[in-house]
Parts: C-alpha cells; structure tokens; sequence
C-alpha cells in the first residue's frame, strides 16, 4: 500500500456501519485523521491507521446517531450511558473510565475504532524513555 490517503470507496468497504453517513462527512473525517498520520509511519499502517481514526472521529462526531445525544448516542459532554424518560434523567459516561475515555485526554479508548487506531500509533509511534 503506497502512502496515499484512502478514498471514500475504501473506507465505506471496511466500515459498513457507516452506509447511512453522507460522502462530503466521511470525506471531511479522512482529511481530519490525515493530518495525524504521516510518511513516519509503516507504509503498510498509514492507510489503515487513517481510516481508524476516521471511523473514531465520525463515532465521537456522532455521525451514526442521525439526531446527536440520543439514547447511547454522543453528546459534547460524552457518551450518553443512561437516560429515563419520565422526569427527563440523563446520565452521561465515558466508555473507559476517565474524562477523555481511558484515562487521556484524546479519547480513544471510547470507541473500538480509537482503540485499533491507539494500537497502530503506539507501533508506528513508541515511547521512549530518556535516561
């Protein structure tokens, strides 16, 4: 696999989930995640990591959820983990535990899009530690 990023086409073949979500917002999430994966990274790992992220953003963005914040739908403030009807109760979560999902700030964790996308960056990018 060259290091082009991945086209629609691609992208609506890995991620069927996605069939309801207009062309010009997946496009917009491809050249979102774009920007987070460069030619630093395995050339086999680059598209792949793109279309991850780009699922993950789409999630986050609450591109499956036609009306956003509905039941276990995502709301600016996170993911909706319970709601009640009489009284109107909200309760939000986040899936992983955390502010930002897992425990960091970016969120990953709070999708299993994010979660594949983590386990890319972290064999494309490693820590390191300085001694």
């Amino acid at each position: 696999m060259p290091y082009v990023i991945p086209t629609l086409s691609q992208f609506r073949t890995k991620f069927p989930t996605f069939a309801g979500v207009g062309d010009d917002t997946i496009n917009a999430a491809i050249q979102e995640a774009s920007a987070s994966v460069d030619r630093s990274w395995i050339e086999a790992d680059y598209q792949p990591a793109i279309l991850y992220l780009a699922a993950h953003i789409l999630t986050v963005d609450g591109a499956l959820y036609g009306d956003i914040g509905s039941i276990g739908g995502v709301i600016g403030a996170g993911l909706v983990s319970e709601a009640k009807v009489g009284d109107v109760q909200v309760k939000l979560g986040s899936a992983g535990g955390g502010a930002g999902g897992g425990g960091s700030s970016s969120g990953y964790a709070s999708t299993p899009y994010g979660r594949r996308y983590m386990e890319l960056l972290r064999r494309n990018q490693p820590a390191i530690a300085l001694v």
